[in-house]
């Protein structure tokens, strides 16, 4: 598994989305009529992360102060940028949707999102060169 292809002096950019429920994926569907949310890592891994779960990571991720979330949004993209460019065995995948569910959590807190219940079909794009992500909304 690899982010975006690039050469040695470039730096990785890869994608986590949100699908909406336009999405064809059957998988995607299922998820979410368990009630959860479905997160694509690039274009490799379908995850689910549970609503009990999800609940939970949005009230930690709003309970950081400022400089604290940005540090963790910079650390958290770091290290899924090091994971994708790895070839990653089937006991690194929860670590890989870990980060990606924390990454993508502090993405729609910095983005504005007020709730968890409120996360809207988009695409967060990881850039390695500036250590951010740029969120994209999803028709």
């Amino acid at each position: 598994m690899r982010s975006e292809s690039h050469a040695n002096d470039e730096f990785p950019v890869f994608t986590l989305t949100c699908p909406g429920q336009d999405c064809a994926d059957e998988r995607v569907h299922s998820i979410q009529l368990r009630g959860n949310l479905p997160l694509m890592i690039g274009s490799y891994v379908i995850a689910e992360i549970k609503h009990e779960d999800l609940i939970e990571s949005w009230e930690t991720a709003i309970s950081l102060p400022l400089n604290d979330l940005n540090a963790m949004t910079a650390l958290a993209g770091q290290r899924l940028s090091e994971m994708l460019e790895e070839n990653l065995d089937a006991e690194d995948l929860t670590e890989l949707v870990s980060d990606a569910a924390v990454l993508f959590l502090l993405a729609m807190r910095r983005f504005g999102v007020s709730e968890a219940n409120r996360i809207p079909a988009c695409t967060v794009k990881w850039n390695g060169q500036e250590a951010t992500e740029s969120v994209q909304m999803l028709a």
